[in-house]
């Protein structure tokens, strides 16, 4: 609709505004430099899908921009030149410019590494399978409709095949990645009774989540492969825990055994040093970003078709490429026209020689392909060899986000451009990415997680893997961090009390309460709280979890609302600073604690959040704790 709007407004436009010479001007090059802008964000959304992927840092938000600019831009400009060409008049029959339309199909395609940029984009693969029936139908009609008795007809042919079968694949990704296919999956039963080894270790991990039953056959010759190295065994165990911990982002729950845990739990600390398990999750993670976002699933889960595809389409443009070569000397267009064409035909195969150059690579192809023993396979595995060093050495998760809500309140207020952006964007999604920074993730913050989740893990061990104690374990929201140390929160003051509020307020009073014990801290004992390695563990978390909270609740449970956001937002402004007044962290510290509890005559995160704040810093005056004890407790 916005691309026939556009036609319709440009015509409008250059009719009544613009002299003759424009006009001939924009009518000779309009579709020329459309069709190679279409071709330029191609290769622009290869480099930002990658780039939006592996980039952490500062400047995170401006890669997402861009990225959903050029995705956007990508689809529409491709559309745009369709509807271009619809309109068109018949000076076109003589030209090459109709033997472009099927290279706009191969981008309506997309490239490998970006299918959709948002979730939302696979629960809409339906709109998108429907839109694809519409711009074949329209590529096909202007063929028909421009064509002339030329073997740039014959020749355009098995472009048109191959651009169906690159938007088909689009598609195809779109709907394995919908929540609804990806739960049906889940739950359904192996097809094959003889699969490979790795098909069949990934059924036996399908029927053991929707039945229970695990028998490890499979999975223990998948891993325990003889002709493998240790780094294919690492990316297999990856694979393997993958497969299995999959359900839980679509809050699927699945049934944990005692045979579960010893075949699938590979995350041990006396096997498993901290700096490996962080590299397994970052594996499992990229893993994870693939089924969501690209196409490397479906062309590694359906390799045989996904190869034939590839065939198809490489050869399709390799057998165009060579025949317009060929027929070259005999074409009487533009020299322009030709330079274009030429430039579409090689611009597609730099594209499809890249893809299957890292779909070659991939890490999806190692740990199935990478078998040393094997005679097909030996020589694969000797190419990707120091590739594969490279991935069980790397360190895996270098950097985390942190987002300081207080601080964000206060820097948020003093903006002059806060009310400009609340109407372009009213959730202040762009705001709370623009103060977000980045940190390290240094070894002992690896450490101190990694021995904390081996701390829960053998609490689940020692009650016999029951799922009442595994409910237990996943219920605690910081009330058993006080029962720890030996405080009964229903003797104590009510201040202490957690469990009476849900899990997205607990996060927040948490978080406040451990800001301002943190400032508070910082501003009376400045030395001993820098350079206290317990306080800045507990900082950096609080403030990861706000970030996934406040920027990025998709990558937790269903249920988070941004009520919560809202209200204590709004409650931070009534004691925040007037507008534009700039003022430390230390004092608006100060200002929030100052207050009395006679002051607070209504509930919310950031008044439970203060109140719990004083009781924490009581702990060292009442209780005679010193302020490592406490930080102890906190994190």
């Amino acid at each position: 609709a916005i691309s026939l709007l556009y036609v319709e407004i440009k015509d409008s436009v250059l009719k009544r505004v613009f002299s003759e010479i424009v006009k001939k001007f924009w009518s000779k090059w309009e579709l020329r430099s459309m069709v190679m802008l279409s071709l330029i964000l191609q290769f622009l959304l290869v480099y930002f899908g990658r780039k939006r992927k592996k980039y952490t840092g500062n400047w995170v938000p401006l890669i997402a921009v861009i990225a959903w600019l050029i995705y956007l831009s990508a689809d529409w400009m491709a559309t745009l030149v369709l509807s271009t060409l619809l309109r068109g008049s018949s000076e076109l029959k003589e030209g090459l410019i109709v033997f472009w339309t099927p290279f706009l199909l191969w981008h309506l395609g997309s490239p490998y590494n970006i299918t959709a940029y948002s979730l939302e984009d696979n629960e809409l693969w339906l709109r998108h399978f429907l839109g694809m029936f519409f711009q074949i139908g329209e590529a096909i009609y202007i063929y028909v409709r421009f064509r002339s008795n030329t073997t740039l007809n014959a020749m355009a042919i098995p472009l048109f095949i191959g651009g169906v079968l690159k938007y088909l694949e689009r598609i195809w990704a779109l709907r394995c990645a919908n929540p609804k296919q990806l739960m049906k999956n889940f739950y359904s039963a192996p097809k094959t009774e003889n699969p490979s080894t790795s098909d069949g270790a990934r059924s036996e991990m399908r029927e053991m989540i929707r039945t229970g039953l695990f028998d490890p056959s499979e999975k223990r010759r998948f891993i325990g492969d003889p002709m493998i190295t240790s780094e294919v065994r690492f990316l297999r165990e990856v694979d393997s825990a993958y497969e299995v911990f999959k359900p839980l982002f679509t809050d699927l729950p699945f049934q944990i055994s005692k045979a579960f845990h010893d075949e699938m739990v590979y995350l041990n600390p006396s096997t498993r040093t901290a700096a490996e398990a962080f590299n397994f999750v970052k594996i499992e993670l990229e893993f994870l970003y693939d089924l969501l976002y690209t196409k490397n699933p479906i062309q590694h889960r359906h390799h045989i078709v996904s190869l034939a595809l590839r065939c198809i389409c490489f050869f399709s443009l390799l057998s165009v490429l060579i025949a317009f070569s060929v027929l070259y000397l005999k074409i009487e267009d533009s020299t322009v026209d030709v330079v274009v064409t030429y430039t579409l035909l090689l611009g597609a195969v730099w594209l499809e020689c890249y893809s299957s150059y890292m779909h070659f690579r991939s890490k999806w192809t190692i740990l199935r392909y990478a078998v040393r023993g094997h005679k097909r396979l030996k020589l694969y595995h000797r190419l990707v060899q120091n590739r594969l060093h490279l991935i069980k050495s790397q360190e895996g998760i270098q950097k985390m986000a942190q987002h300081d809500f207080l601080e964000y309140c206060v820097k948020v207020k003093a903006s002059q451009f806060a009310q400009i952006l609340k109407f372009i964007d009213p959730g202040d999604l762009l705001q709370k990415f623009w103060y977000t920074k980045w940190k390290e993730v240094d070894i002992e913050l690896k450490k101190f997680i990694y021995n904390h989740l081996n701390e829960k893990r053998t609490k689940f061990e020692k009650g016999r893997f029951k799922l009442e104690c595994l409910e237990k374990i996943l219920a605690e929201r910081g009330d058993n961090v006080l029962q720890e140390k030996g405080f009964d929160p229903d003797e104590k003051d009510e201040y202490w009390k957690l469990k009476t509020t849900d899990f997205p307020r607990q996060i927040f009073v948490w978080h406040i309460a451990t800001s301002l014990v943190y400032y508070n801290d910082l501003s009376k004992h400045r030395r001993s709280t820098l350079f206290n390695p317990v306080c800045e563990i507990s900082k950096s978390l609080s403030d990861y979890m706000m970030y996934l909270v406040l920027v990025r609740p998709t990558m937790l449970p269903k249920g988070f609302s941004d009520i919560v956001n809202k209200e204590t937002y709004q409650q931070t402004q009534r004691i925040s600073p007037k507008k534009k007044m700039k003022v430390s962290m230390e004092e608006f510290n100060e200002a929030l604690l100052s207050f009395g509890f006679n002051n607070f005559s209504e509930n919310g995160a950031l008044w439970d959040g203060i109140k719990f704040a004083k009781q924490l810093q009581s702990l060292v005056r009442e209780e005679r704790w010193d302020h490592e004890e406490k930080w102890k407790m906190i994190s």
